[in-house]
C-alpha cells in the first residue's frame, strides 16, 4: 500500500510538473507570439510611412496571422495600406471588418474617422460626413483630429482631382 501511494505520488508530482512546466512553455511562446506580431505592425507602419502599401498590406495581413485570428487594429492598417494604393472601395470594406470588431468607444471612433477619410477620398461625401460625425458622438475629445482629417482627405481629394484634368493635357 505504501509503495502504491508513493508511486501515486511520484505520478502526481511528475504530472504536475509537466503540466506546470507546459503552461510555462505555453506563456513562453504566447509572448513571443506576441512579440513577432508587434514587430509585424512596426515593419508595416514603416512600410506606409515609406508608402510602399503592397509589403505594408502584408505585414498587416502577417501580423493578424500571428495575433491569433481577427486583429482590428491590423485591418484598419490593411485599409490604410489599401488606401494609399488608391483602392478606395477596399479600404472603406476592411475599415468596416474592423469596425465590427471594436468594442471600444475609443477604438471606434478612431476607425469611424479613418473610414469618414476614405469616404472622403472615394467622393461619397454624405457617409463621410455620417462617419466623421459617428467618429465624434462616440469621443468628443476627437472633434479637432476628425476636422483636420476631414480637411486633409478633402485636400487629397482637389488635388487628385486637378491631377487627373492636368494628365490629359500634358500629352
Amino acid at each position: 500500500m505504501i509503495t502504491r501511494f508513493r508511486t501515486l505520488s511520484t505520478l502526481t508530482a511528475l504530472a504536475f510538473t509537466f503540466a506546470v512546466s507546459s503552461a510555462w512553455a505555453g506563456d513562453a511562446t504566447i509572448q513571443t507570439i506576441q512579440e513577432d506580431a508587434a514587430r509585424a505592425m512596426r515593419r508595416a507602419e514603416g512600410f506606409l510611412q515609406q508608402k510602399q502599401f503592397k509589403q505594408a498590406a502584408a505585414e498587416f495581413e502577417r501580423a493578424s496571422e500571428l495575433a491569433g485570428g481577427s486583429c482590428p487594429d491590423c485591418l484598419l492598417g490593411v485599409a490604410r495600406a489599401y488606401s494609399g494604393a488608391g483602392q478606395q472601395d477596399a479600404a472603406i470594406q476592411v475599415t468596416r471588418m474592423a469596425l465590427s470588431l471594436l468594442s471600444s468607444p475609443d477604438a471606434q471612433a478612431r476607425a469611424y474617422n479613418q473610414l469618414g477619410s476614405f469616404l472622403t477620398l472615394k467622393g461619397d461625401m454624405d457617409a463621410a460626413r455620417a462617419a466623421f460625425q459617428k467618429a465624434v458622438d462616440l469621443d468628443g475629445r476627437r472633434e479637432s483630429q476628425v476636422r483636420s482629417s476631414m480637411a486633409e482627405a478633402l485636400l487629397k481629394r482637389s488635388s487628385s482631382a486637378q491631377a487627373a484634368t492636368a494628365a490629359p493635357q500634358a500629352q
